[in-house]
C-alpha cells in the first residue's frame, strides 16, 4: 500500500470476518493511557500555553484528566485524576482572566473563555462545590447575551472552534453532565435562530447555491472545525431535532436538509471533502486535500452520522463509509497521535461507525490505530506536534480516544457525541 505526503502506509491487514480479530486488549490500551499520562505530568508543556484553552492549553488537559475520574473503566487508575484536572483548571482561569471583558470570547468554546468555565463547572460538579459551580456557570452564561450581540464579524461568529456553534456544544455537553436542563431549550433554540439567520445572509451575499453558509476570516470553510460541517452538526443537536415530529419550522427544516444535501455532493470519488468552497474554483486535486477531523472526511462524518439518525436518509450512511474507507487507507497522520489532525481523529471516525452500524470491521480498525501508535515506524516518522500534551494536537485527546476504546458503544469525540 502506498504512503501519501501526509500520512504513512497503514502497516495492518483489513479486517476479515470470521477470523476473530476484533478482541479487544484492554491491558494494552491501559499502558499506553498509563504512558501518556505519566508524560503530560512529568512534562507538562503548561508554561508555553499562553491562553489556557481548549484546544492547545490547561483547559483541554484538564478535560481528559476529568474524563478518565468519570469513566469507569479508569476511575480507579488515577486516584488522583480530579486534584489534576482541579489544578490545571486553575492555571487555565489565571490565564484567561485577561480576555474576560472581550464578548467574542465569552461564547468561544474550544478556543475561549466559554469552554474554561464549562469544564470548571464540571469538575465543580464532581467535587460537588456548589458555589464554585453557581460562579462557573454564571460566568458560562455570560455567553448567552454575547452570541445574539453580532451577525458578522472577521471570523464569522458561528464556527465550532471559536463560535455559537461552538457554544452550544458547550451548552448539551453541560445539560448532559449535570443531568438537567442548565441553560433552557428556549435559550438554545434563540442561539439556533442567529446561525441560521446569519447562514441565510451570508448565503445571499455570496449567492451561494447553500441556503446557509458560513465564512471564517472570509473563507468559506466546509470542515468542523470552522466550516459548514461543525454548524450544521450543531442545528440538528438542538431541541428543534429531538422531538418527535421535529419541532423546527418547515423553512429551518428544508434549509438544512439541502445544505447538507448539498455538501454531501462535494464528496469526491476517494470519499474525502475539500476544505472549502474557494477550494472549488481552484479546481485543487482531491488528491492533495486535507484528511483531518477540523478539515476534511474525519469531522464530516459527525454531522452525516447526526443527519442520518434523524432523516434516516441512506445516502449519508454511504457517504460516511466511503470516509471511513479513506481514513483507513490514509489515516495514519505524520502530524501525530492528535484527535484533530493526528492517527486519533481517524480512530474516532470507526469508534463513531461501530456505534452507528455495530459492525466488527470498525471496532477491529479501531483497535488497530490505537496499535498504529506503538508502531516503531509511526514512532520514528511522525512529527511532534506544537502543543504535546494538548486536548486537540497531543497525547490528551489521544487519552480520551483509548478511554472510548475500552467502553467502545458509550465512545464520542469529545463535544461532538450524535447519540444524544
Amino acid at each position: 500500500m502506498l504512503g501519501h505526503n501526509r500520512s504513512l502506509p497503514n502497516p495492518f491487514p483489513d479486517f476479515v470476518p470470521g477470523e476473530g480479530q476484533t478482541a479487544a486488549d484492554d491491558k494494552q490500551i491501559e499502558s499506553l493511557i498509563r504512558l501518556y499520562v505519566q508524560t503530560i505530568l512529568e512534562e507538562n508543556d503548561s508554561e508555553v500555553d499562553e491562553r489556557g484553552d481548549l484546544y492547545v492549553g490547561d483547559a483541554g488537559i484538564s478535560f481528559m484528566f476529568w474524563k478518565l475520574h468519570t469513566s469507569e473503566q479508569t476511575h480507579s487508575m488515577f486516584p488522583k485524576a480530579l486534584d489534576y484536572a482541579l489544578a490545571l483548571m486553575g492555571n487555565a482561569k489565571q490565564k484567561c482572566r485577561p480576555h474576560l471583558k472581550r464578548s467574542a470570547e465569552r461564547f468561544s468554546f474550544i478556543c475561549g473563555n466559554a469552554g474554561i468555565y464549562a469544564i470548571s463547572a464540571a469538575i465543580s460538579a464532581a467535587l460537588g462545590n456548589t458555589i464554585a459551580l453557581t460562579k462557573d456557570l454564571d460566568i458560562f452564561k455570560t455567553g448567552i447575551p454575547s452570541s445574539m450581540e453580532k451577525m458578522h464579524t472577521k471570523t464569522g461568529c458561528d464556527d465550532f472552534m471559536q463560535g455559537r456553534a461552538g457554544y452550544l456544544a458547550g451548552c448539551y455537553w453541560l445539560n448532559e453532565v449535570l443531568g438537567r436542563k442548565e441553560i433552557p431549550d428556549e435559550t438554545v433554540i434563540a442561539i439556533c435562530q442567529m446561525i441560521v439567520k446569519s447562514g441565510r445572509e451570508y448565503s445571499k451575499i455570496r449567492k451561494s447555491q447553500s441556503p446557509l453558509m458560513y465564512q471564517h476570516y472570509g473563507t468559506q470553510y466546509l470542515g468542523a472545525s470552522h466550516g459548514i460541517c461543525g454548524i450544521l452538526h450543531m442545528l440538528l443537536d438542538s431541541p428543534w431535532f429531538r422531538t418527535t415530529p421535529i419541532s423546527a419550522t418547515e423553512d429551518v427544516i428544508r434549509d438544512i436538509k439541502t445544505s447538507i444535501d448539498l455538501f454531501v455532493k462535494l464528496q469526491d470519488s476517494l470519499g474525502n471533502f475539500p476544505v472549502s468552497m474557494e477550494d472549488l474554483c481552484t479546481g485543487r486535486d482531491p488528491d492533495r486535500r486535507l484528511l483531518h477531523w477540523c478539515h476534511g472526511a474525519p469531522g464530516a462524518v459527525y454531522l452525516l452520522a447526526k443527519a442520518y439518525l434523524i432523516f434516516k436518509d441512506e445516502t449519508y450512511l454511504t457517504a460516511i463509509r466511503q470516509a471511513a474507507d479513506l481514513v483507513w487507507v490514509r489515516g495514519v497522520l505524520r502530524k501525530g497521535p492528535g484527535i484533530c489532525h493526528g492517527v486519533a481523529s481517524g480512530g474516532y471516525v470507526f469508534l463513531l461507525l461501530f456505534r452507528l452500524t455495530n459492525e466488527m470491521l470498525y471496532h477491529y480498525r479501531a483497535l488497530k490505530f490505537m496499535e498504529v501508535l506503538t508502531d516503531a515506524d509511526y514512532q520514528e516518522q511522525a512529527r511532534m506536534p506544537d502543543r504535546p500534551h494538548s486536548l486537540f494536537e497531543g497525547v490528551a485527546g489521544t487519552v480520551c480516544f483509548l478511554v472510548d476504546l475500552l467502553n467502545p458503544e458509550q465512545a464520542s469525540f469529545p463535544f461532538m457525541d450524535v447519540f444524544h
